[in-house]
């Protein structure tokens, strides 16, 4: 979600039915055409079901009052080139914390699929989920450590929020002469989303108290459009690919200082019109059996135009935020090239780069554009810099604004091989770099830019898959990385939060007298919370456990959840707060708990 009331690129996956999922695809790195703005450290696809195998009821129940039911339901059709079916599901929980969270979610999931001929297809689907909650929040570790509250308490029971989108998604395919494929996408989204938070308690006001309310309210359309086919150059064989389309943002976002739930004082309001136009082609050609190469150009144009509620003669002088109406445009061009040498058939060498970007939120670059705006027309007065510096502050801009891009570019690079050994291990290894250029942040709590430098981050990736038996699978994937600030002193150019050490990995079975199950473990190791790594932020390996067994039309399903029952924190940031009673702030980690050891039992009817 760009330029989002929470927070840019914020993204959620609640409006998405698991059990309608057909495939997921991971594409690692900006080194793939396809994917564009915020496609920086890598993209995720999701692709849902055309058919579904069975009609299911699935009822599961839990621990802190966890309750779900799915159902899905194909519709009879008495043409074979046609499917339609249907997906709901509905969720709650209380989740462990002493102030019930009284979460609630329905999800509706509905899609129809026709083939027009033995070359077309086409597809509709349609979904809605709305959500609300209250929340206990991010609490910070003294109160716990002097027995104010539990690490399951809270210090402000208001908290929560509600959401919800609608989704309309078409999609036309057509397989044409000599191996070419067209495919179109329209889709379209109307979104809510309302937060009410609360991070520093009484920090800024000691009477009321700090919570605000953030709301984001949208509609999104879009289209993508793709031409893939194949040709012969001389001994080369190439498969190329063209797509293109556009993405459009509606938005309307606010910022409330809001205790209590109740709207205080209005801190930002602005209406946005954001859209995104992309061209892209990738070309693979196969230059022999052992070598290939694939390259890739993607092009995308921005307009960002904003109308600040709040920047006008009326609240002059009275906000201590910036402000900024107006409009701005910006293309950038990202190059990509892949390389696979295969030496065998089960062995291959790898070497990939591109060059990719992420859009910053259009508040923050009209007030890019203001500001250099600002400084252009008074430095044509003959004002010194101290002056226009001092022009620009009166009006809360940061002078250092002018400098920052719109969209900042990454870069990227990886080199590895992948191995098929012994017909049942496949395996990975890579060690890859990612550098961001330096952009100013606009921080959707505060409403308000902070200055983030140029990165630089360096990893090895491996990665396992491993048939041990007929029905018994074993899979792991560790990541080691070191983040880095590009231009600070050492000691403090530490990246906050950015993961170390990560690893998931387990073992799956599926046994044909029915049983089905997995052991899965994930860890996240300890980390840098701020720039000097003097607050860390506490990793945590969790064992999970589920277990079903089928008999008939009827299956039981077991989940155990955190089994050696962890202490280990979900969230956790390096904040600024006061509590009620304190003179002093204190900054230290706060933290979200993770939940503790639980059970979840459920029973799936099949027709």
């Amino acid at each position: 979600m760009v330029s989002h009331g929470h927070g840019q690129g914020y993204a959620d996956l609640h409006f998405l039915i698991p059990e309608t999922v057909d495939d997921i695809g991971v594409f690692k790195g900006p080194y793939f055409a396809e994917y564009g703005n915020l496609a920086t450290a890598g993209a995720v696809s999701f692709k849902t079901k055309d058919h579904i195998d069975r009609n299911f009821l699935q009822f599961e129940g839990g621990q802190f009052g966890t309750n779900k039911m799915t159902a899905l339901l194909q519709i009879p059709t008495v043409d074979s080139h046609q499917n339609a079916y249907f997906a709901g599901q509905v969720y709650q929980t209380d989740g462990p914390v002493i102030s019930p969270q009284d979460f609630k979610r329905f999800n509706l999931f509905s899609k129809f699929h026709s083939h027009f001929s033995e070359k077309s297809r086409f597809s509709l689907s349609m979904s809605a989920f709305g959500s609300a909650w209250n929340a206990s929040g991010q609490i910070p570790q003294r109160a716990v450590d002097n027995g104010v509250i539990t690490r399951f308490g809270a210090l402000d029971a208001m908290e929560g929020g509600v959401t919800g989108r609608q989704n309309f998604n078409l999609e036309y395919l057509l397989n044409g002469a000599k191996n070419s494929r067209f495919k179109i996408q329209a889709f379209a989204s109307k979104y809510n989303f309302k937060l009410f938070s609360n991070f520093t308690f009484f920090l800024e006001d000691a009477i009321n108290g700090d919570m605000i309310e953030q709301v984001d309210n949208r509609q999104v359309t879009g289209l993508n459009s793709t031409y893939k086919f194949s040709k012969q150059i001389g001994s080369v064989f190439s498969s190329a690919t063209i797509g293109g389309g556009f993405r459009a943002d509606d938005i309307s976002v606010a910022l409330w200082k809001s205790p209590q739930r109740i709207r205080l004082k209005n801190l930002t309001d602005s209406e946005i019109a954001e859209r995104n136009f992309y061209l892209w082609i990738q070309e693979e050609f196969f230059i022999n059996r052992k070598l290939s190469l694939q390259l890739g150009l993607r092009g995308d144009y921005f307009t960002f135009d904003v109308q600040d509620n709040l920047d006008n003669p009326l609240f002059a002088g009275k906000s201590e935020l910036p402000h900024a109406s107006g409009y701005q445009q910006q293309a950038i061009l990202s190059p990509k090239m892949n390389v696979v040498f295969s030496p065998s058939r089960s062995f291959d060498i790898f070497l990939n780069t591109g060059s990719g970007f992420h859009s910053n939120d259009a508040r923050d670059v009209i007030i890019g554009s203001k500001v250099r705006e600002l400084t252009r027309a008074l430095s044509q007065k003959g004002w010194g810099a101290s002056r226009i510096d001092s022009v620009l502050l009166s009006r809360k801009f940061d002078p250092q604004h002018r400098s920052t891009a719109t969209l900042p570019r990454a870069i990227g690079g990886e080199i590895g091989l992948r191995a098929h050994l012994f017909d049942r291990l496949n395996i990975g290894i890579s060690a890859w770099a990612l550098d961001l250029g330096n952009e100013f942040v606009y921080v959707g709590d505060a409403g308000t830019t902070e200055l983030s430098g140029a990165t630089r981050r360096i990893g090895f990736d491996l990665e396992g898959r491993m048939a041990v038996l007929s029905w018994l699978w074993a899979d792991c994937d560790l990541s080691v990385s070191d983040g880095r600030f590009q231009n600070e002193p050492q000691g403090r150019d530490y990246i906050p939060l950015a993961p170390r050490l990560a690893f998931t990995g387990g073992f799956t079975m599926t046994h044909p007298c029915g049983f089905d199950g997995s052991l899965r473990i994930r860890q996240l190791d300890s980390r840098p919370a701020n720039e000097d790594n003097t607050v860390i932020a506490k990793g945590y390996t969790l064992i999970n456990m589920t277990f079903a067994y089928k008999f008939g039309a009827i299956k039981i399903i077991a989940a155990l959840e955190n089994i050696f029952d962890e202490e280990w924190n979900e969230a956790q940031f390096d904040t600024e707060s006061r509590l009620k009673n304190e003179l002093n702030p204190v900054s230290e980690i706060h933290f979200t708990p993770g939940n503790p050891r639980n059970i979840r039992m459920g029973m799936r009817f099949e027709f």
